[in-house]
């Protein structure tokens, strides 16, 4: 598997997919999300691979594949791993997101298909969040499907789990495809919340491999395999699990060769370490019947020739056995508490297509007792009714998918209001950064979103703004008005980035407690005590919620509050005061003030956004005189347009290597430098 450039040039009018595939410890994901890529024929597709790259894998035409830097996993599931001595994790994390991001724009899919994600794959959501919240804003004609196997695996947290499923596949999802027969196995079998899933689902139907029959017909030992002896087809998939049946199967072969004639084709899978299959050779040189390999194309041809096969019991092999009718014994991978492989392997066995291993069985004198009776019994098992043309029906599924509306109304984006053409205060602002950038001078700027407290549509689609273009916000927090939802979808995007966002303290209940004059939570009507009680009891809200997520920030709501504010939020060890900012600065307290420069609305008459060029003009004025310029943003308030406009001003000041935006705490240490600028 080779890169080749994504283009949109050739074959324009077929719809265009993207499929994305990230296989971890095995081969599986990768094998099954390639048949579907070869049953999409009547598409343009382009394959996005992020684990390591297989070679000799057979690529259709109309198949472009893009390796991401690989990225893996151990056997336990531990953490993420790159084969690169040169570079760090971090950086392959934001270069792949990067690549995927581009690739969208270059490509323009009409549908993208994410294997697994958000089922599985959680450690991936630092590139696969961007990558849905930017299909959303700038791609908004791009149908979004998730492709996900039979059987999933059972989390620690299942609850929590799936309360980021549904809500991840309701607001970016336009499909679920559930390669399966229902008849066999159903999602709710491993999923409580189906119902509560808003997008579409279908059940295809198992996905096979095509048959691969093929003119270079494998040999075992020098000899066709059609001489008579029966051969024994042996594999564990990619091989970073399942050494311990290659060498059981070896030492049973050998003990059984004597009485019950065989031969013996083994393949280590390509991603077995060299120090497991370097000692599995050298005891196989010693059994001229026994032949190792790492990995073959034509699997599913031997597997039709093969007497018996002796495998783990992974979707793709399993497959290959209804697919072929052949003997089988299989041994289900249970490492990392995975139930996966057992649930299949049992229900096969169950409908006599099969026969499960014990771990008993692994001893060699019991493997070769288990291989002689299995020899003996019938060749082939008997014929069932289960569905295994999802590769076809999947295909179907997206051609039907390409030419239907959104199902979702809820799906309108900036992209939506964008003008064709730029505006009068663009150009001018982009002369201004041309200039900026010529002097060199870095130009801080900083995002603080007030009133955070429901997960209301709006919050949703800032916080999208903030994963699809990575730009870090300070979101304050009503900590008594905080809604579990909310907690919800602010973990979420966290998920993609820890640092993308500072979770900070607007108030308390954002309630006014003065009887005449100005609105303000924290003003003249109440005591020091009070204060500090309600600050206090809002603070230990959020640390217990959020944790180390959490940013000891402060925000009044209104903007206002008096110096018992000041006193309470001393004792109780904030770091940053934030209001609008005003003449003089506080400087007489432990904590610093970082407080907010330009808003964009006014709110004499109620909200109304100022006009674009009133906003533009004043940001050129403080990003040329202050040392950090904070804008102060209000989801509530705010439209399409609004967000539209934002959008904009950020994607410009995004393009410039000089602009930096900060969070409070990456922000904190620049409080101490003078606050005006040398013009």
């Amino acid at each position: 598997m080779s890169n080749e450039s994504a283009s949109t040039t050739d074959c324009d009018k077929k719809p265009r997919v993207l499929i994305y595939c990230q296989h971890v410890l095995g081969m599986g994901h990768l094998i099954r999300s390639m048949a579907i890529a070869r049953a999409l024929n009547g598409c343009t597709v382009v394959f996005v691979n992020g684990g390591e790259s297989i070679s000799g894998m057979d690529i259709p035409s109309w198949v472009t594949i893009v390796n991401l830097p690989p990225i893996t996993s151990d056997s336990e599931f531990r953490g993420l791993s790159i084969h690169s001595k040169d570079t760090t994790l971090e950086q392959v994390q934001r270069a792949r997101k990067n690549m995927l991001l581009d690739l969208v724009d270059h490509f323009r899919p009409d549908v993208m298909i994410i294997e697994l994600f958000p089922f599985g794959r959680k450690r991936f959501a630092f590139e696969l969040l961007p990558l849905l919240a930017h299909i959303r804003l700038s791609a908004p004609s791009t149908k979004v499907v998730c492709s996900l196997r039979d059987i999933l695996v059972t989390k620690p947290d299942q609850t929590r789990h799936e309360d980021w499923v549904v809500s991840l596949m309701n607001r970016y999802f336009d499909l679920l495809l559930i390669h399966s027969d229902p008849t066999f196995q159903t999602l709710d079998e491993t999923f409580s919340r189906c119902q509560d899933l808003r997008c579409e689902v279908q059940y295809t139907g198992f996905v096979t491999q095509d048959s691969d029959l093929s003119t270079d017909i494998e040999k075992t030992g020098g000899q066709p395999a059609s001489d008579g002896v029966p051969l024994i087809l042996v594999s564990v998939g990619g091989g970073r699990v399942g050494y311990e049946l290659l060498d059981s199967t070896v030492r049973a072969s050998a003990l059984l060769v004597p009485t019950v004639p065989h031969r013996m084709l083994l393949f280590a899978g390509p991603y077995m370490p060299d120090d497991q299959y370097e000692p599995l050779q050298a005891l196989a040189v010693q059994h001229p019947h026994i032949d190792v390999r790492r990995f073959t194309t034509s699997f599913q041809s031997l597997m039709r020739q093969a007497a018996l096969s002796i495998s783990m019991a992974g979707y793709n092999t399993c497959m290959n056995l209804l697919n072929t009718g052949t003997r089988a014994l299989v041994w289900p991978f249970t490492g990392h508490k995975n139930d996966e492989q057992t649930i299949r392997a049992r229900k096969l066995e169950q409908h006599g297509l099969l026969t499960m291993l014990d771990p008993p069985d692994l001893r060699p004198e019991r493997l070769a007792e288990k291989i002689a009776v299995s020899l003996s019994s019938p060749q082939r098992h008997p014929g069932h009714s289960i569905n295994t043309h999802g590769g076809r029906e999947t295909a179907m599924a997206i051609e039907r998918l390409v030419v239907q509306p959104h199902n979702r109304t809820t799906r309108t984006t900036v992209a939506s209001v964008r003008r064709n053409q730029p505006d009068h205060w663009l150009t001018e602002f982009k002369q201004f950064l041309d200039a900026k950038e010529a002097e060199g001078r870095a130009l801080h700027l900083f995002l603080r979103d007030d009133d955070v407290d429901e997960d209301e549509d709006s919050l949703k689609h800032l916080l999208d703004l903030a994963l699809a273009r990575g730009v870090p916000m300070n979101l304050e927090i009503i900590p008594g008005r905080l809604t579990s939802a909310c907690t919800a979808a602010l973990k979420n995007a966290l998920r993609a980035d820890h640092a993308l966002l500072s979770l900070d303290q607007h108030g308390w209940m954002h309630s006014n407690h003065e009887t005449e004059g100005r609105k303000c939570e924290f003003g003249r009507s109440r005591s020091f005590t009070q204060q500090v009680n309600d600050i206090a009891q809002g603070k230990a809200i959020l640390e217990t919620t959020f944790d180390e997520l959490f940013f000891p920030a402060f925000t009044p709501p209104w903007n206002r509050c008096t110096a018992d504010t000041y006193r309470a939020l001393n004792e109780l060890g904030f770091q940053v005061f934030s209001k609008d900012r005003g003449k003089d600065r506080l400087t007489e307290y432990r904590f610093a003030e970082i407080s907010t420069t330009l808003d964009l609305y006014t709110w004499k008459a109620g909200a109304q956004m100022k006009s674009a060029h009133d906003i533009v003009r004043d940001l050129m004025v403080q990003l040329d005189r202050l040392p950090f310029v904070g804008l102060l943003l209000h989801h509530k308030v705010m439209t399409a347009e609004a967000f539209s406009f934002l959008d904009q001003i950020l994607c410009e000041l995004l393009q410039r290597a000089v602009v930096q935006f900060h969070t409070f705490r990456t922000l904190l240490p620049l409080t101490r430098e003078p606050q005006t600028v040398a013009r």
